[in-house]
């Protein structure tokens, strides 16, 4: 496990963690994703869970959206109100994944008429975790079990169906913008010996494009805020 989360902290690819109450939809949006966006599809798809504390374990999964773009989605356990003290520990270790992540997909049961309630729950829990300032869209699930029209999206606010396939691309594009939203395209022309900064790029950025020619590897990639200092000096 450590090793894992070692390996997903090095890899720049952005991290999005879905939080929100039990039975709120997490692992169905989850598999929504996979089905839509992942090549190995349903070999990958989640357990999902009807029960409280079906696992304390986190899944991770790799979402890979079109134009190279991807990101790290990972799922956590339901939030219940009035959470156990001993429990709160157990949450706080699984919960390490949503203190890193980049943005945090908060899933809200919209046809259960607690909804508000389960929205102050979610906050309390993460205020009680330690989880601040990371940006949040707030999804609306189960938007078929209600009478309005979905998908769709106000602000940073999503009502769609985790079943619904168009549902499913409208939130990837929301995920999309918000997680990319300060990557900059950079024309670039690497040295052929620069195979480690090559790699990192692969590793870190969005390459669009590759090309090898005698003076070096052209490269159009879209660069993380963080790391478009290092690779100025080789702007084409």
């Amino acid at each position: 496990e450590e090793i894992k989360a070692a390996r997903r902290n090095q890899s720049r690819s952005p991290k999005v963690a879905l939080v929100g109450y039990t039975n709120a939809g997490k692992s169905t949006t989850m598999n929504g994703l996979l089905r839509e966006f992942s090549k190995e599809g349903a070999d990958k798809e989640v357990f999902v869970k009807n029960m409280l504390f079906a696992t304390l374990d986190t899944s991770v999964r790799r979402i890979n959206l079109k134009d190279n773009f991807s990101f790290i989605l990972s799922d956590t356990v339901g939030f219940i109100s009035k959470l156990p003290h001993n429990l709160v520990e157990s949450f706080k270790a699984t919960l390490q994944e949503t203190r890193d992540a980049d943005l945090l997909l908060n899933v809200v049961d919209a046809s259960d008429p607690n909804m508000v309630q389960m929205i102050r729950t979610t906050q309390n829990v993460l205020d009680e975790i330690g989880v601040k300032e990371i940006p949040m869209i707030t999804a609306y699930n189960k938007a078929d079990k209600t009478d309005r029209n979905y998908p769709q999206i106000e602000g940073d606010d999503i009502l769609y169906s985790a079943i619904d396939p168009k549902s499913i691309k409208l939130l990837a594009n929301l995920i999309t913008k918000r997680v990319f939203a300060n990557y900059k395209k950079f024309d670039l022309i690497l040295p052929l010996s620069a195979g480690k900064e090559l790699a990192y790029l692969h590793d870190r950025a969005q390459v669009l494009r590759e090309d090898y020619q005698d003076d070096g590897v052209h490269i159009e990639a879209n660069i993380a805020p963080d790391d478009q200092g290092r690779f100025r000096q080789y702007l084409a």
